[in-house]
């Protein structure tokens, strides 16, 4: 590891664990962890129609979370073997792509639940 893309993509796998966890106490525990899924100024409480925003998010919240984490990982054994060379860069175009939509998603979900 030698340079700040091994910290940035430690810091990307680190976040997709969490953002696993986020999915799990969503999908679980019914909880809706407000750092990730919403805005600061927005608050669970206010939410229409709290089961149906954890049914619809929670696969998103899913497929984001195995992305990052996947993504992370990948970049960090990169960053040790230099075994990708150019195609990291489709990582991180997957990964750029998949917080895009995440984004949309999120924004969707709040328009339509606050």
């Amino acid at each position: 590891m030698d340079s700040m893309f091994s910290l940035m993509d430690i810091v990307i796998a680190v976040c997709g664990v969490y953002i696993l966890y986020v999915w799990y106490l969503l999908k679980y525990k019914g909880e809706i962890k407000e750092n990730i899924l919403l805005p600061k100024d927005v608050q669970v409480k206010h939410c229409k129609d709290k089961p149906a925003y954890v049914a619809e998010m929670s696969p998103k919240v899913l497929i984001y979370g195995c992305v990052v984490t996947v993504c992370g990982f990948i970049g960090v054994a990169e960053d040790v073997f230099h075994i990708l060379g150019n195609t990291y860069m489709l990582v991180l175009t997957i990964f750029l792509l998949a917080t895009v939509w995440f984004v949309m998603q999120a924004r969707g979900a709040l328009k339509k639940y606050w």
